[in-house]
This record gives C-alpha cells, sequence and structure tokens, in this order.
C-alpha cells in the first residue's frame, strides 16, 4: 500500500466591525458599482461584474493594475452570507472565500472573511494583507466624519 501524501492547506480567518447596517454591508459586496468603489485602492480604476445569486459571477478587474479576481458565487444568504470560488485571473487554483456578516449594537455590523485553499504560506501571507487592506477601506468607507 502506498500512501500520497498531500500539501497542507493553509487559511485565513479577518474582521472588521463597520459602522454600517447590515443591509448597507450587504450591498457593499454585491452590487458592483459600491464594490468597485472600495475594494481596491480608487487609482486602480476597478470594475465589478456581479450577480449575487449561485452559480452567479463576482468578478473585480483593473486593467491599470492587470489584476483580476474570477470568482463564482456559491451561497448568497441575503444581508448573512456569501461565499465564493475564488481564482486570479492567469491562474489554475481556485480557494473558497466564505463572508459572514453578524449585526452588532448601534447598528453596526461584524464582517468576517474566511478564505481557504492556499497551497503556500506565502499565498497565504500576501492573502492576509490584501483582505486586511480591503477590510481597513470598508471601514473607512463607514467611518462618522
Amino acid at each position: 500500500m502506498t500512501l500520497a501524501s498531500v500539501a497542507p492547506m493553509h487559511e485565513l480567518t479577518e474582521e472588521a466591525l463597520i459602522a454600517a447596517s447590515i443591509d448597507e454591508v450587504w450591498r457593499d459586496l454585491t452590487d458592483p458599482a459600491v464594490l468597485a468603489e472600495w475594494i481596491w485602492p480608487p487609482r486602480f480604476e476597478t470594475s465589478a461584474v456581479i450577480d449575487p445569486t449561485p452559480q452567479g459571477p463576482w468578478e473585480v478587474r483593473s486593467e491599470i493594475a492587470e489584476m483580476a479576481v474570477i470568482g463564482r458565487v456559491l451561497v448568497a444568504e441575503p444581508s448573512r452570507e456569501l461565499r465564493l470560488k475564488w481564482r486570479w485571473e492567469g491562474e489554475e487554483h481556485t480557494t473558497d472565500v466564505e463572508i459572514t456578516l453578524d449585526p452588532v449594537a448601534d447598528d453596526a455590523t461584524r464582517i468576517i472573511v474566511h478564505h481557504t485553499g492556499f497551497q503556500t504560506d506565502e499565498e497565504r501571507e500576501s492573502h492576509i494583507e490584501g483582505w486586511s487592506n480591503c477590510l481597513e477601506r470598508l471601514v473607512e468607507r463607514h467611518a462618522p466624519a
């Protein structure tokens, strides 16, 4: 009998508290024009295509930065959970992103991003930085003036 060795999969969890209602944060994730405003830095001139229904596309693209995420919606429970199959354009490997929203006091929302399926620590680390930056922009978007 031969045992196959399987490379361990790496994962991350990032979260943030957003000073906005759960419905507003859901819109931030599922309205293409709104998502494009905050997901990447403004200089990227981001565009998005989203159909928040099972098997619908969830794509974010920057021609200037020459990068894109090609996603597919796996689960879309409005104002609760968005789960995506996630792949960087030009790569074959896909990962899984689960975004959950929890209401908290004062009409705020806790957003939790659980991203799994990374093949290396380096890949995981770059996504930790990326998600942290994205969530920081989302926090700033709803920060009280």
